[in-house]
């Protein structure tokens, strides 16, 4: 039995994250490339994160362990609307985009996801969006820690095949 994210790959998703590669690709990203390649590619993938709709606005950003080896992305996405049938479409587009995100490889991604519009500083956690439901409906592994869904590079290998 097909996943809901399996569905959604196969509904048009999986040709946005093509496109998504295709974009990062001419940036002239690269596994070993500089600083500027990871720039360009943050900033094209924030470009195929708004874009999906109910997403008002979205934060890309990379951490760190403090190995350069073991670097996560993390995706902040604030919806226009918070009930669980925008919120699981939109998690779903976004963690398959992010999957083409290729100017390192991730050992893992984590996504929030908040009303829009953006809050001012400080954020009250309190709004932030459980995404519980989210995860056991993508059915893609991963664990919810503080709201936010953690998932490992080999749970969307899994459910999206390796790289291109």
């Amino acid at each position: 039995m097909a996943s809901a994210f399996t569905k959604v790959l196969s509904t048009g998703v999986g040709a946005a994250a093509v496109a998504a590669a295709a974009s990062l690709g001419l940036s002239g990203c690269s596994q070993n490339g500089g600083s500027g390649d990871v720039k360009d590619a943050i900033s094209a993938l924030h470009t195929s994160l708004v874009a999906i709709d109910g997403v008002e606005e979205a934060e890309v950003n990379g951490s760190s362990d403090g190995s350069p080896d073991r670097r996560l992305v993390n995706i902040t996405l604030y919806l226009d609307s918070l009930s669980p049938q925008a919120v699981t479409p939109a998690v779903e587009q976004a963690l398959a985009q992010t999957w083409a995100f290729d100017a390192y490889i991730p050992v893992g991604y984590s996504v929030q996801v908040w009303p829009a519009p953006v809050p001012a500083p400080p954020r009250d956690a309190g709004t932030m969006v459980d995404l519980t439901r989210t995860q056991a409906e993508l059915g893609l592994g991963g664990y919810v820690y503080n709201r936010q869904l953690l998932i490992t590079a080999g749970e969307l290998k899994a459910a999206l095949g390796a790289r291109q």
